[in-house]
């Protein structure tokens, strides 16, 4: 999995961002290379997007580093990873990990993405291919869930997977804008508001998750104009 194929010029703009050391490791050691159209070659040493083929887009690095940092990854946790996109994501978490289970919308893009991972050595790692809102108690229990996509509102079907006092980290908003939550799956008692489990950060703008909790499901758009809802 390690090696020393990233660019200096990537490496110069990741060391940049003043990560933590296990972070901008797992930056590092994985080659980007590995996941993207070489076409793209500009675009694989900077931070911005890169087109995955079927309309999809991979992270913006910046964006996916902040949210990394905010779910700071142990080397004990099993993690519940929605939206695999390309597999780079995943490889990151993978060095820093126990085990993934990797969520990916896009059947075609799930499957390049298991070729591309196994084929490299990213072992800790099972895959499904699907809308993460048709989760539940099969899929096991988790120490974090972090979402590479924008949610309408609380993606219920993930927390609902998290241990005791486990994170999730996921950008939630509108389309035009959003903000990425910390949620912490505590205790509540009864007479604690469910907003106590959030922690609402910095904002940001990416693209839309696919299936209910996207932007375009104007039926849960009660639950952001008037800030009900919560798990």
């Amino acid at each position: 999995m390690s090696n020393n194929k990233i660019s200096n010029e990537f490496r110069k703009n990741i060391r940049s961002l003043n990560l933590s050391k296990d972070i901008l490791n797992a930056f590092e050691s994985v080659d980007r290379t590995l996941f993207f159209d070489p076409f793209f070659i500009d675009k694989i040493n900077g931070f911005d997007p890169i087109p995955l083929g079927y309309g999809e887009y991979s992270d913006d690095v910046t964006l996916l580093s902040k949210m990394l940092t905010i779910l700071s990854p142990s080397k004990n946790w099993d993690v519940l990873e929605i939206g695999t996109g390309s597999g780079y994501s995943t490889a990151l978490l993978s060095t820093m990990v126990k085990k993934i289970l990797t969520v990916e919308y896009n059947e075609k893009l799930a499957i390049e993405a298991k070729e591309r991972l196994m084929s490299n050595g990213f072992f800790n790692i099972k895959f499904l291919a699907g809308d993460c809102s048709e989760l539940d108690d099969r899929a096991g229990s988790f120490d974090a869930v972090i979402v590479y996509a924008g949610c309408m509102h609380s993606p219920y079907a993930a927390l609902n997977l998290l241990k005791k006092n486990g994170v999730a980290v996921f950008p939630m908003g509108t389309e035009m804008l959003q903000q990425i939550i910390m949620y912490k799956n505590i205790p509540l008692a009864p007479e604690d508001n469910p907003y106590k489990r959030y922690k609402f950060l910095d904002t940001c703008t990416i693209q839309s998750i696919k299936g209910v909790y996207g932007f375009n499901n104007k039926a849960v758009d009660i639950i952001v104009q008037t800030g009900e809802g919560g798990s």
